[in-house]
């Protein structure tokens, strides 16, 4: 759940730099999960079939209703022995649904479309307690870019009229009834703060298909922001009303990242002229990322906070994988890098073995997803002493200086010259930005 959050400032930043070297973690060892540069991926979905192993009382597949293993099991008798047959059970025969085109039937042989247990209807559709299958969000929420599926089988947090049953469209993130062409450009039909467009509910302020009046599409390179198309430029991060610092508590037992993304969220709070409001949410809350892909949920209203690279941040795997980011981290056997995303060019490059409490490389950069038009400010070191680094130059440089930040991403290097551990101004240096 989402949670308000004091303003931290440097007072946060000041207690990391304070603590000891032992307790700040870096990229793991090359060779382990992260050797292809931090990307990673997993598969959805359950145990694979057991191909009929009847040891479930006797009948075949799971639970004794036939084609729930595929195809009604191996179709023989339980308790053969037979090679084929897999495990022995205690006796019976295998229902193996001879002459259902589907696959599936019922205890008794009846065949039917599907079988809610084993819900095996195509994607955008899940199987009803009549056994058919009909439109609508598995209980799963494998169809959902939320990975949520509410009770009523449309997803939350929708981000496409797809992920929503036939009679509602997807407005706000909420799949509700489309309002009419005869109330276009009103709020009659919608609810409060919502407008009309194209028989959807939306928010003029951050659709970028609708922004800031109804059929007004911002570029491929710009997001809506407070109801004007704006640069995709750090120039214009405080363009948004809300400020989401997620965190990364449930894969990193160390406070690092979290004390450097409470501390840019507060400096968002206190120097954008915006004032948005600032809160913060596990990376593992369905209010802010798909569980399972990191995939963000949120509008272009909110400005999601990632401090920290790929191996932690379940956000920006998810955004170095789908290559949205504009940078992306590199793990090599002896060297950590910082690579283009466009043509994979090195940016930066730093020396695995070497002192990186007192020096370190770090990026700042700033990004749409374009399928749910979220967007994410994320700072991130090769060394968790770059990250602090990062948090301190958007506070103390970027922020105070928003209008000359044209750029989508920066580089930089840190390097510590009075011995504090702790990053100065006249210590970092900008290596290469771009858009």
């Amino acid at each position: 759940m989402l949670r308000t959050t004091r303003s931290l400032g440097l007072m946060l930043l000041g207690g990391l730099w304070l603590s000891p070297a032992c307790t700040i973690k870096g990229p793991p060892d090359p060779a382990g999960p992260a050797e292809d540069g931090g990307k990673s991926s997993s598969t959805e979905g359950g145990a694979p079939s057991e191909g009929g192993k009847a040891g479930t009382g006797g009948r075949g597949g799971a639970g004794g209703k036939g084609g729930s293993g595929g195809k009604g099991g191996s179709g023989g008798k339980a308790g053969s022995g037979s090679e084929d047959g897999g495990e022995s059970g205690a006796g019976g025969e295998s229902p193996a649904c001879p002459g259902c085109e589907s696959g599936f039937c019922l205890e008794d042989g009846t065949c039917v479309d599907c079988l809610p247990e084993n819900d095996q209807c195509q994607a955008g559709q899940y199987c009803t307690a009549e056994n058919v299958c009909v439109p609508g969000c598995k209980a799963d929420g494998s169809s959902c870019a939320s990975g949520s599926c509410d009770d009523d089988h449309n997803c939350r947090n929708c981000i496409a009229d797809s992920e929503c049953t036939p009679d509602l469209v997807c407005g706000g993130g909420v799949c509700a009834a489309a309002c009419t062409d005869a109330q276009e450009g009103t709020s009659t039909g919608c609810s409060a703060g919502l407008t009309c467009c194209a028989l959807h509910c939306t928010e003029l302020s951050v659709d970028s298909q609708n922004c800031g009046t109804c059929g007004n599409a911002c570029g491929s390179t710009q997001f809506c922001g407070l109801r004007d198309c704006r640069d995709l430029t750090l120039a214009n991060v405080c363009s948004v009303s809300n400020v989401i610092v997620i965190l990364d508590t449930t894969k990193n037992d160390a406070e690092g990242n979290r004390v450097t993304g409470r501390a840019i969220g507060s400096a968002l709070e206190a120097q954008c002229g915006s004032r948005p409001a600032l809160t913060e949410a596990e990376q593992d809350s369905v209010a802010a990322l798909n569980l399972t892909t990191g995939q963000p949920v949120s509008d272009g209203g909110e400005l999601l906070v990632v401090a920290g690279g790929p191996f932690y941040q379940m956000l920006e795997g998810y955004l170095e994988n789908e290559k949205i980011a504009p940078l992306y981290w590199k793990v090599l056997p002896d060297a950590t890098e910082y690579r283009k995303t466009r043509d994979d060019e090195t940016v930066l490059s730093l020396p695995i073995a070497g002192d990186h409490d007192s020096r370190d490389l770090f990026i700042i950069q700033f990004m749409r997803d374009p399928k749910s038009g979220s967007l994410i400010l994320n700072a991130q070191g090769l060394w968790l002493s770059g990250t602090v680094a990062a948090a301190y130059q958007v506070e103390n440089a970027i922020l105070p200086n928003l209008a000359a930040a044209d750029q989508a991403w920066y580089a930089y290097e840190w390097e510590d010259k009075d011995g504090d551990k702790a990053p100065d101004l006249d210590e970092i240096r900008e290596i290469a930005s771009g858009t």
